[in-house]
């Protein structure tokens, strides 16, 4: 039986050609003369054949395969950008795969060469200047999915971003202490890690072949993996404000500084549970994040009533509340992550 569009289902599960041997060893089956007009191939084109996880076959047309043409990007500074416009616009580029994006700066002053030049270096993996002149710069964007897998790099930005949240709450009570500003500076290493990782599945997305060069096994695997990078980012970004909050809070008493710090390693248990939950694709490990998640929220809930002291200013209850909240959306994101793992250890449906 079938129901919607069920007439083309059918066509689709009739749709079966036979296998035919040529010569010695080889094998031949023909392609649906309906999707080589649909794709615009011709006789004596060329496909690639992928072999998938599932043992089926993919088939892509050779203009959709990544070749070794190289693409590039323009920028023209004087179309009105300012300088965090201009950064802005050469990262779009960086994320949508271009191979070369020129800026070209026309009589700009030498700090907008400088600001560029340094937004790259921090916000970017595998951009290199190779031309410079007073008018214009030419960076080359490296793929680097060969030497950094997709999973590996999302391990090392997730132990960045941990290392962060473990950090930031160290600041509380320590007087005129560099750590606060260092955590701080290290989300500019995170950033370059999520630039990196969006510029891989960006690329995978358009290419197909790629997706398993980085790592992945279907396309399905990159929405996920998109979700969760950004979920990575947002837990640094909460590193960097608890850190900004606890340099506030000089005041705090080393036993409630020592609270925080338990709620924050329990936070940090979760989101570090749920990233090898995906990279292992392990539902028991995904599922333990989960439920800890909760306690986070308790433990944020006695802190509130037990922290906050009478002759705590205004400005520092708001920083203490901040900074708790912080460390529960930290938890959260790395239950964000755990469904995820969660979703993608159920197979894809198949046809019958």
């Amino acid at each position: 039986m079938y129901i919607s569009g069920g007439a083309n289902r059918k066509q689709e599960l009739g749709n079966f050609r036979n296998i035919q041997k040529t010569g010695g060893n080889s094998f031949v089956v023909s392609l649906p003369k309906s999707w080589v007009v649909d794709v615009g191939l011709r006789a004596k084109d060329s496909v690639a054949v992928l072999v998938q996880p599932d043992s089926s076959l993919l088939i892509v047309p050779r203009k959709d395969v990544r070749g070794p043409a190289r693409s590039e990007a323009t920028l023209e500074a004087a179309q009105g950008l300012d300088k965090d416009s201009l950064l802005r616009h050469f990262i779009s580029y960086y994320l949508a795969g271009y191979d070369t994006v020129r800026i070209n700066l026309g009589r700009s002053e030498a700090t907008l060469r400088s600001f560029v030049r340094e937004g790259i270096r921090r916000k970017l993996v595998g951009v290199e200047i190779i031309e410079e002149s007073s008018t214009s710069i030419l960076a080359q964007c490296l793929s680097g999915y060969v030497e950094l897998p997709l999973k590996k790099a999302l391990e090392r930005m997730s132990i960045v971003a941990g290392g962060m949240l473990s950090d930031a709450v160290a600041v509380l009570g320590v007087s005129g202490s560099e750590l606060a500003k260092e955590v701080i500076e290290r989300d500019d290493e995170v950033d370059r890690f999520y630039h990196f990782l969006l510029r891989q599945l960006n690329i995978a997305v358009r290419d197909r072949s790629v997706i398993q060069e980085i790592g992945l096994t279907s396309a399905r695997d990159c929405l996920g993996y998109r979700l969760a990078v950004k979920s990575v980012e947002r837990v640094a970004d909460h590193a960097a404000g608890i850190a900004a909050q606890a340099e506030t809070l000089q005041s705090f008493s080393e036993g409630a500084a020592r609270r925080v710090q338990d709620m924050t390693s329990l936070s940090r248990r979760v989101f570090d549970t749920s990233i090898q939950a995906l990279i292992r694709l392990d539902g028991k490990l995904a599922e333990e994040a989960i439920a800890r998640t909760k306690e986070v929220a308790r433990m944020e809930d006695r802190l509130t009533g037990d922290v906050l002291a009478p002759r705590m200013s205004g400005v520092q209850v708001a920083s203490t509340k901040l900074m708790l909240e912080s460390v529960r959306r930290a938890a959260e994101y790395g239950s964000d992550i755990a469904e995820i793992a969660i979703d993608l250890t159920v197979a894809e449906p198949q046809a019958i």
